[in-house]
């Protein structure tokens, strides 16, 4: 699970809270309040962007805290961009 209280907008850019929000059912992310934005509102490029960036993020919170990110929740967005999920953790990771 994504440890981030506030998350920033692919479209708008605004700093948006994640209390609360449901997640799209198509990507598994959080849907911007403001811009209406989640995973879905980018190009098949962007979203390889966007995810490359958060499995960076969450290896660098794995190895700082030794808790793992469950990349299942965005399964559909990886299988639409010919991603296997375990290409996103690092190896002797879980």
């Amino acid at each position: 699970m994504c440890r981030a209280t506030m998350l920033c907008c692919f479209r708008c850019m605004n700093w948006f809270g994640k209390t609360g929000l449901m997640p799209c059912e198509t990507c598994g992310d959080g849907e911007c309040p403001r811009g209406g934005a989640c995973l879905c509102a980018l190009s098949k490029k962007e979203r390889k962007v966007a995810l490359s960036y958060m499995a960076t993020y969450e290896n660098l919170l794995q190895e700082l805290t030794g808790e793992s990110y469950d990349f299942r929740k965005h399964g559909k967005v990886l299988e639409s961009i010919h991603v296997d999920r375990r290409r996103l953790v690092r190896r002797g990771q879980t």
